[in-house]
């Protein structure tokens, strides 16, 4: 009994090598797939491209081209764990954009706690949080960045 609760209460420690390899697969899947549909497909572009004039952006179709490599480049580094950290802030940097211009509109309610809760239902708060996540906790051991800047000699004094 005492090792149920103990999992209840402080997790299960060997899922802590496995959680961001998964995070980075799922994650970085989904960017890698959205973007490469966006630059691949008719109706993707057009859709992502209405997007960006919705929003008032600049240069609606090239930045729309930009944001979809961006998201397949970003995409496929975090999934192979390489150059983490930065893979997933030029993710977290288009889904803040995304959730201040695009997603914002989907929130209503006059209370703050209705307008929150919508926020918090969001997809893009959810990508937020998880990529967060990865830069504070870094890729895990099943990564390319393990792999490349591992010490090759650890000392034990």
């Amino acid at each position: 009994m005492p090792e149920l609760y103990s999992a209840a209460a402080f997790g299960l420690p060997w899922l802590a090598d496995i959680a961001p390899f998964l995070a980075r697969l799922v994650v970085g899947g989904m960017f890698l797939l959205s973007g490469i549909y966006k630059l691949f497909t008719a109706e993707s572009a057009c859709k992502m491209q209405e997007t960006m004039v919705e929003a008032g952006v600049i240069a609606p179709r090239q930045t729309a081209r930009l944001v979809s490599i961006c998201e397949v480049v970003f995409g496929g580094l975090l999934i192979l764990g390489l150059l983490n950290s930065l893979a997933a802030l030029g993710l977290m940097i288009l889904s803040l954009v995304a959730l201040a211009t695009v997603a914002r509109k989907q929130v209503k309610g006059i209370s703050f706690g209705y307008r929150l809760s919508s926020y918090l239902d969001l997809p893009e708060t959810l990508l937020i949080v998880i990529l967060l996540w990865l830069i504070a906790a870094g890729p895990g051991p099943y990564s390319l960045d393990a792999d490349l800047f591992r010490e090759p000699f650890r000392r034990v004094f």
